[in-house]
């Protein structure tokens, strides 16, 4: 049955009891490589090694900075052996801006980079042997990380938008309709204009643009449940779930799935 575990759930400033967003799928696709990505992997009894593909939406830090780390421990540590390799789908222009992190951060250590990873810069196609398939769409953010959201569809016809990081924008209202399930970020309070973010009242109208998909709220801007620091967790409707880290998403084989809470699992 597939599953989407939420490693991290905060915006770039990693609000407190939340680490960067990302999303790992059925233990092997990831979504972005933050900066601690390994320590998110770790914590969850998942390893560098054990990852096959890897979706990047943007080029912001707290999206990408974590590759070379993912690179060099898979290299020295977890794939020595290089069983396991990793296909890498990004927007052309990206493998450069990889490169050039890579040499910035561990110079003479990942030379051997385009040996390591299959660069796959198709707009859609299939996830390796996983059973998903992807549709990488444009997304509305800082146009200078050439941002991207993606179209996730299993074999079994279930359906995730991830809407990477954006705010409103009409490709995300395109694709909506024929989602199950929005996984979209809520980076910045209702405390002005910000057109790259969805605030939380995008959010609510989002959900009501969509009554038939549930709604998953990432990248978040408030601090985790329950803690007393920083902005607080705005109420919204039942529909909209505002995931904490470690939470997952497990889909069943009827098409029905349950958000699993790290709390619950106690």
């Amino acid at each position: 049955m597939p599953r989407v575990d939420f490693l991290g759930t905060g915006n770039a400033f990693s609000p407190h009891g939340r680490m960067h967003a990302l999303a790992l799928i059925d233990g092997k696709i990831l979504i972005d490589a933050p900066p601690t990505v390994i320590t998110q992997l770790k914590r969850t009894g998942h390893s560098s090694g054990d990852i096959r593909h890897l979706l990047f939406t943007h080029w912001h830090g707290d999206h990408i900075f974590g590759f070379p780390f993912f690179l060099l421990e898979r290299k020295y540590v977890t794939n020595r052996d290089s069983k396991v390799g990793l296909d890498v789908y990004l927007r052309p222009g990206g493998r450069k801006i990889l490169h050039g992190l890579c040499e910035t951060g561990f110079p003479g250590s990942l030379d051997s980079l385009d040996s390591m990873v299959d660069w796959n810069e198709e707009e859609n196609g299939l996830i390796g042997d996983t059973g998903w398939r992807f549709i990488r769409f444009p997304v509305n953010h800082n146009p200078e990380t050439d941002p991207h959201g993606y179209e996730l569809i299993h074999s079994s016809g279930f359906s995730i938008l991830h809407c990477g990081d954006s705010g409103p924008c009409s490709e995300i209202d395109r694709r909506a309709p024929d989602a199950d399930v929005i996984i979209v970020e809520m980076g910045v309070p209702d405390i002005g204009d910000f057109p790259h973010h969805h605030r939380p009242s995008d959010v609510v109208k989002l959900s009501e643009r969509n009554p038939h998909a549930k709604i998953l709220v990432t990248h978040n801007y408030s601090s985790a449940r329950g803690r007393q620091e920083g902005f607080q967790m705005p109420a919204l409707p039942e529909k909209i779930y505002q995931l904490e880290d470690f939470d997952a998403l497990q889909i069943f084989d009827d098409g029905s799935f349950q958000i699993i809470n790290k709390k619950s699992k106690k």
